[in-house]
C-alpha cells in the first residue's frame, strides 16, 4: 500500500492516519522524517547563504543585515525541526488525534456536534481498518 502521497485534506484519511494501525504508523513515520529532513536542509541552505554573504568582502550593508537577521532564525527552525522529530510517536498521535477531535468540533463536520476519535482505530483492532479509499473512488486498493 502507498499512501506517502494522499493528502491529510482528506478528513477520513487523515483519521486514519492518527490511527494504530501498523501502516498509519509507518506512514507517520514516514512523513515525519521527511519533514524533519526538509527542514534541516532548509535550515542549512539558508546557514550556508549567511556565510557566503559574510565571507564577501563587497556586500552591500543591506545584504549583510539580512543575513545577519536569517541566521539565527535558520538556527531556530533547525532547532524546531530536531525537537519536533524527538517527541514520541504516542505522545505526538495524542496530540494530533486531540486537535482532529477539535477540528472536527468546530468545523460543524460532526453531525451531533460530539465528535470523539473512533475507539476502533485505536489500540490491536485497528489493524483490521485499512485506510479508506481515496474521494471518488469507490473502493478500497487490492491487499488492503
Amino acid at each position: 500500500m502507498n499512501v506517502h502521497d494522499r493528502s491529510t485534506t482528506d478528513d477520513a484519511f487523515h483519521e486514519w492516519l492518527l490511527s494504530d494501525h501498523p501502516e498509519a504508523r509507518a506512514e507517520r513515520d514516514y512523513r515525519r522524517r521527511a519533514s524533519y529532513e526538509y527542514e534541516r536542509g532548509q535550515a542549512a541552505a539558508v546557514l550556508a547563504w549567511v556565510d557566503k554573504i559574510n565571507a564577501l568582502a563587497e556586500v552591500p550593508q543591506t545584504m549583510r543585515e539580512l543575513a545577519d537577521s536569517m541566521g539565527p532564525l535558520a538556527d531556530k527552525s533547525a532547532q524546531h525541526a530536531e525537537i519536533a522529530f524527538a517527541e514520541p510517536d504516542d505522545l505526538y498521535v495524542a496530540r494530533l488525534r486531540d486537535d482532529f477531535e477539535n477540528y472536527m468540533l468546530v468545523s460543524g463536520k460532526s453531525p451531533a456536534n460530539d465528535y470523539g476519535y473512533p475507539e476502533h482505530l485505536t489500540g490491536p483492532a485497528a489493524a483490521s481498518y485499512p485506510p479508506p479509499p481515496e474521494p471518488g473512488t469507490d473502493s478500497i486498493e487490492p491487499g488492503g
